[in-house]
């Protein structure tokens, strides 16, 4: 292994260990918070049986309410949480901690009712409305509950493939609100927040940490950016059948950390589309004042943006994304891209430092027409002296990533790259595809550290 790889995959390790200590903090606050909670004299409620609803519903609410907070965070794109696991893989653990967190509160809720009833000698639904009837903090919460519930349910597969993403937003924005909602009565019921407590110095700081995070990184840090550089259409260039390339102008574009891999998400203040942002990869090297996205019709503001004019304003969220050269662990590249997915295969071609024979690009489609960019994407590849594979044709079935009489026949990765451990590979493309070519990968050993792949995860 020669100085320039030793020096990639030394990187790649200090990230990779960085990413397994920032994973443990999340186990850790939990562990925190019900200790700070048994430190208080609550292990007292878990020995006496007419008082262990009561531990039990605290303890649920307790690490229920630090894991909604961590799931905020999670999708607060902090910078810091992005470049460690990608965009993606921290709205995956978001997503995993929906279900466990709704479980947690309805337990919370449960175990405090049947407290209360158990007192005062009431059934569990008459002590729940009064509960509510009495208190309007505690009515707050059970409405806090309610939206939980509803975010919960419209993440499910089937409820969300139903929903434009738009209604789907805006549902999940709701999940701000359940946090004011439920805060107050932590104040006015729990010990959470008592004065002279731990506890109170510890909720306090999660709750300014995931607070501030969506301030800053959703709201004050984008619109500061937009504004500051100023981006507009320049022009659009048509790609192919439904697609576009979009090049847009603003100032001191170098400021803002792009690189080839990244995206952003973009909203383009026109008629019909601002309302919404979509997540498009930077198909170039940015330069000073220029950064250039490539976008395919694929719905209706999709479709819109195939028309969009020059001159119109540009806001924008980001760069997010670990698809970029960062994580590249070896001197030796492989991009393969399908369809829109050779957008980003295009700016990486063009950027990553590479020797003769050290860069093969893959581009895969179901027609030539489909190979979007290829022709930027071979000509960059012939300068630098690599390789180049168009693979055009139906989905085969004993390998899907490949053609179809490709697969049957029983080709591989191994077909195309001979020795593929000693490769990384950046993948991209529709999300059914790239499983099938990690999952060639892993079969011809290729370690997991040097397959790179990003989702548009929401």
């Amino acid at each position: 292994m020669n100085n320039r790889a030793t020096a990639y995959l030394t990187r790649t390790k200090r990230r990779m260990t960085a990413r397994d200590f920032a994973e443990s903090i999340i186990p850790l606050t939990t562990a925190v918070a019900v200790a700070l909670f048994f430190a208080d004299g609550g292990l007292q409620y878990f020995l006496k049986l007419d008082t262990l609803p009561y531990a039990l519903g605290v303890t649920s609410g307790l690490i229920g309410t630090n894991l909604f907070l961590v799931m905020l965070i999670l999708a607060a794109r902090v910078p810091t949480i992005d470049n460690l696991f990608g965009h993606d893989r921290a709205l995956s653990l978001h997503k995993k901690l929906g279900k466990p967190v709704l479980y947690l509160m309805l337990g919370h809720l449960a175990g405090l009712v049947i407290d209360f009833a158990l007192r005062d000698g009431k059934n569990v639904i008459a002590e729940a409305f009064a509960m509510i009837n009495t208190n309007t903090d505690m009515l707050m919460a059970f409405l806090a509950l309610g939206v939980m519930i509803a975010i919960v349910v419209t993440s499910l597969v089937a409820v969300k493939a139903r929903l434009p993403h738009r209604v789907w937003h805006l549902i999940h924005l709701a999940s701000y609100g359940a946090m004011i909602l439920g805060v107050f009565h932590q104040f006015s019921w729990s010990g959470m927040f008592r004065e002279g407590t731990a506890g109170r110095v510890y909720w306090l700081a999660l709750y300014i940490v995931a607070v501030g995070s969506i301030a800053i990184f959703r709201i004050g840090l984008p619109i500061l950016r937009s504004i500051r550089h100023g981006l507009v259409v320049d022009r659009v260039q048509v790609e192919g059948p439904g697609v576009v390339s979009i090049y847009m102008f603003g100032r001191n574009l170098d400021k803002v950390g792009f690189v080839a891999g990244n995206f952003a998400h973009w909203r383009f203040l026109a008629p019909r589309v601002w309302q919404e942002a979509h997540p498009f990869s930077i198909s170039a090297v940015p330069t000073t004042n220029t950064v250039r996205i490539t976008v395919r019709a694929l719905g209706d503001s999709t479709t819109i943006l195939q028309n969009v004019r020059p001159g119109t304003k540009v806001w924008f969220e980001g760069p997010y994304g670990v698809f970029t050269g960062d994580d590249r662990t070896t001197n030796r590249v492989a991009l393969i891209g399908s369809g829109i997915g050779l957008a980003p295969i295009r700016a990486l071609a063009e950027e990553l430092p590479v020797a003769p024979g050290e860069l093969v690009v893959v581009g895969r489609a179901s027609t030539e027409d489909e190979l979007f960019l290829m022709d930027e994407i071979t000509d960059i590849v012939i300068e630098k002296k690599g390789t180049v594979y168009e693979l055009t044709g139906r989905r085969g079935i004993r390998t899907p990533w490949l053609p179809f009489d490709e697969s049957e026949q029983g080709a591989t990765i191994t077909d195309i790259i001979p020795n593929p451990a000693d490769w990384d590979f950046y993948v991209c493309g529709p999300d059914a595809w790239m499983d099938a070519m990690e999952s060639d990968l892993r079969r011809a050993g290729v370690p997991p550290l040097r397959i790179h792949a990003e989702k548009f995860a929401w």
